[in-house]
C-alpha cells in the first residue's frame, strides 16, 4: 500500500515537471558495453531492446568507446573470470543507488544453462540489472522478470514469449525516466548513505 501510494505521488509530480519534454526522449537509455560475452551478447542485447520495448523504452547499445558525449548512460561490464567468493550465486549485480554501473557474470551464465539458452538468460539478466538502475530502489518482485531468482520453470518461460514486467515494475521504470536527471537515473534516492549497496540476481 506505501509503495503504491508513493508511486501514485510520484507520478503526478514527474507529469507536472516533465510535461514539456517528449516521452520518446526520455525513454531512450544508453547503454555502455564494456567487454564482451561473445555473439551471445549481440543476440542478448537484442531480446532485452525488444523486452523494453513493449513497455515504451528504448535502448540504445553502444560500445564503451563510443559513448563519449552521453549523459546518464548505464555502463555494463562483463566478467568472464568471476571468482567463486563474489557474490556466490549471483549472475549479475547493479547499483541502483550510484545509477550507473552493472556487472554481469558472463562465466555463471555461461555455466549455468545449455549453449542455446545463454543468450535468452542473458537478456533476461541485462533487463533485470538495467531495470534497477532505472527505478532507483532496491526491490523484486513476485513474478516476472525482476523476481529475485529465475527457476527451470522461468528458463523454460525464457523461450517463449519471455518473462514480462509487473504493472507495479513498468510504473516505478516510467517513473524513474521521468526523474531523470545530470545525477542519475530514477527519483531522487532516498538513501544516499547505501550508494554502494549491490543488488544481484540470482539463479
Amino acid at each position: 500500500m506505501r509503495l503504491t501510494a508513493m508511486v501514485m505521488m510520484m507520478a503526478a509530480t514527474a507529469a507536472s515537471v516533465w510535461a514539456a519534454e517528449s516521452v520518446e526522449a526520455r525513454r531512450k537509455v544508453t547503454v555502455c558495453v564494456r567487454g564482451s560475452a561473445g555473439p551471445p551478447a549481440k543476440a542478448a542485447e537484442v531480446l532485452a531492446s525488444r523486452m523494453f520495448a513493449e513497455i515504451d523504452v528504448h535502448i540504445d547499445w553502444r560500445a564503451a568507446n563510443a559513448c563519449a558525449g552521453f549523459d546518464n548512460a548505464l555502463t555494463v561490464s562483463f566478467s568472464d573470470n568471476t571468482p567463486a567468493y563474489q557474490l556466490p550465486g549471483a549472475l549479475a549485480y547493479a547499483l541502483p543507488y550510484e545509477g550507473t554501473h552493472i556487472v554481469v557474470f558472463s562465466d555463471r551464465i555461461k555455466g549455468q544453462v545449455d549453449s542455446s539458452m545463454v543468450p535468452r538468460l542473458l537478456a533476461h539478466v541485462l533487463v533485470h540489472e538495467i531495470t534497477h538502475i532505472l527505478q532507483g530502489i532496491i526491490r523484486h518482485s513476485a513474478s516476472g522478470v525482476m523476481k529475485a531468482r529465475f527457476n527451470d520453470t522461468d528458463h523454460f518461460n525464457m523461450w517463449g514469449k519471455g518473462l514480462g514486467f509487473t504493472k507495479e515494475d513498468i510504473d516505478l521504470i516510467h517513473i524513474g525516466l521521468d526523474w531523470v536527471k545530470p545525477s542519475g537515473w530514477g527519483p531522487p534516492r532516498s538513501h544516499p548513505s547505501n550508494r554502494n549497496d549491490r543488488i544481484p540476481t540470482r539463479k
